[in-house]
């Protein structure tokens, strides 16, 4: 079986690949003491995506039966969304402990938007919020999961106290 010769194959691998980096780096995420014996944590949903990505990785690669060579698959491509969103996915990962969860969620998607090609603002806007309130009600209300609310949060937030 050559595996570089088909793009399924090759993307499968790919995706393994960095599934396998991700579920290594998820058990670097610290926890709270407190919370260490409760089911739900801050590693679980990261550990579960992980493990479903590498098991999906896995039975891709095994059954993968396209004959279309990589050249060909990857030609006519529109690149230029793929490397935008993995450029705001960094930019969002290095200002998330800056901005907190709820700002750089907001920005990120509101960027991803409109790399994708959406031009109304006030539909990314509201969309964009939305989808972050959501998620930030579901994870700190529901799962009791603490999110930074972000160094410039608490610069402004220290300011008023004094």
């Amino acid at each position: 079986m050559k595996i570089l010769d088909n793009r399924d194959r090759v993307g499968s691998l790919l995706l393994l690949v960095f599934a396998l980096f991700y579920l290594a780096y998820t058990f670097q995420i610290p926890l709270d003491p407190t919370v260490s014996d409760d089911y739900f944590t801050p590693r679980t949903l990261p550990i579960g995506l992980a493990i479903a990505t590498v098991v999906c990785s896995v039975l891709q690669l095994a059954v993968s039966s396209s004959s279309a060579s990589l050249s060909s698959a990857i030609a006519g491509h529109a690149w230029k969304p793929m490397v935008l969103l993995t450029v705001f996915m960094l930019i969002y990962s290095l200002l998330f402990s800056f901005l907190g969860f709820v700002l750089a969620s907001i920005l990120f998607l509101m960027a991803s938007f409109t790399a994708l090609g959406e031009r109304r603002l006030l539909v990314s806007i509201m969309v964009s919020v939305g989808v972050v309130l959501f998620m930030w009600a579901m994870l700190t209300q529901l799962f009791e999961l603490y999110l930074d609310s972000g160094s410039l949060f608490r610069l402004i937030a220290g300011e008023f106290h004094d």
